[in-house]
């Protein structure tokens, strides 16, 4: 019992200390701190062994400029760095880092599918000749497991598909349209729906053509879409199956890019394992682990309504987990540093880490920072 109450009492100094008296820390004392109760969802991951570069995965990652310094260096520093190719849409530039692309419009939330509309024309117009294999998009409160996701577009189903079809995987939310529409924070009650797409004739075609059934891949922790599936979108912009209306620029764009290929008859794949767990996850580690799934007006609740429903503790992620939602730059060196680092028992540093790896991660993740705001779920261990 002693020995726990050690572990615990250098691991609450350790987060107290100045960022400089880190380094004091042994690698041992660093990896036995936990922040925001992460450790119980993160334990159930392996990451898979990076056997080969394929498939390559040009990430494209929705931010804002007042976040460059903060979420954008974070997702640099971590694991941005496993991406093929790693690029940052905004609504400004930097003129030290050539890895951000500047989009003519507007930077809020309730202009995502604008904003992700040409996100995805820059994308195809200036890198379809690239030779990437896949596009991923996510939010840059993401934390990409890029190792699994290679190895899920590694699986002989999705190979043997991929060149022939349009296809996209990630976290799979449904809600149909007679009630009400949730992603993530937004819940569109049928007024909005009918608000959004204002063509009332396509509406109904809509409906009657998904069964009344609006299914779509969650933004936040992001989605695999390979090129025959950008290809699809880009060139369906300018239709009104595609939303092209002005008035329906405020609909969520992971919603919006889903009713567009629905004309496709192209939906969102389960990406669940063979157990039946999730390995997108709309929620940080700790939500994902603790939320009270018999809470029925939960968002996380009503988010998994009619698609095999949430589950908590050891059976929230597989072990094959490839993103998580919500998760801010001290918790995501805390994450880069647990299924990385924590785990290269042959490196006795983050020098020797990434020497063998290949890769510049930096010295934040030996920095545990307590978040500046926790919230979620209480922990019931």
């Amino acid at each position: 019992m002693w020995q726990v109450a050690v572990v615990c009492c250098v691991a609450a100094a350790a987060i107290a200390a100045p960022s400089g008296e880190h380094s004091a820390l042994s690698k041992e004392d660093l990896c036995a701190i936990d922040i925001d109760h992460s450790k119980y969802a993160l334990n159930l991951i392996n990451v898979a062994k990076n056997v080969s570069s394929a498939p390559r995965i040009l990430c494209l990652v929705n931010t804002m400029s007042v976040h460059h310094n903060t979420r954008v260096q974070a997702i640099r520093d971590t694991w941005g760095q496993r991406c093929a190719k790693l690029l940052f849409f905004s609504n400004a530039t930097d003129a030290t880092t050539p890895d951000i692309v500047q989009l003519d419009t507007q930077a809020d939330h309730n202009h995502l599918w604008q904003k992700h509309k040409h996100t995805l024309q820059y994308a195809w117009d200036h890198h379809r000749f690239d030779g990437f294999d896949w596009f991923y998009k996510s939010d840059d409160d993401a934390y990409v497991i890029v190792e699994n996701l290679q190895a899920f577009l590694r699986l002989p189903e999705v190979v043997m598909r991929q060149d022939v079809v349009p296809l996209t995987f990630g976290k799979c939310s449904l809600r149909t349209t007679a009630t009400s529409f949730c992603s993530h924070r937004y819940k569109l009650t049928p007024d909005l729906v009918d608000y959004y797409v204002v063509n009332k004739t396509l509406l109904a075609q809509f409906k009657q053509l998904t069964h009344n059934r609006w299914v779509f891949n969650s933004g936040g922790p992001g989605y695999a879409m390979n090129p025959l599936y950008v290809q699809a979108v880009v060139e369906s912009l300018h239709r009104t199956t595609c939303l092209s209306d002005k008035y329906c620029e405020m609909l969520p764009d992971d919603a919006a890019i889903s009713f567009c290929m629905a004309w496709y008859n192209v939906y969102p794949s389960n990406t669940r394992d063979l157990s039946h767990r999730e390995r997108w996850h709309a929620d940080k580690p700790r939500g994902v682990y603790f939320t009270d799934v018999t809470t029925p007006s939960y968002w996380l609740v009503q988010y998994h309504d009619g698609i095999g429903g949430a589950a908590r503790h050891d059976a929230c992620c597989s072990p094959d987990s490839v993103a998580f939602h919500y998760v801010l730059p001290p918790l995501m060196y805390h994450m880069e540093r647990q299924l990385y680092y924590c785990r290269s028992d042959g490196d006795k540093d983050l020098a020797a880490f990434n020497a063998r790896t290949g890769l510049a991660i930096s010295s934040e993740i030996l920095k545990p920072t307590r978040l500046a705001v926790e919230y979620g779920p209480a922990p019931d261990v």
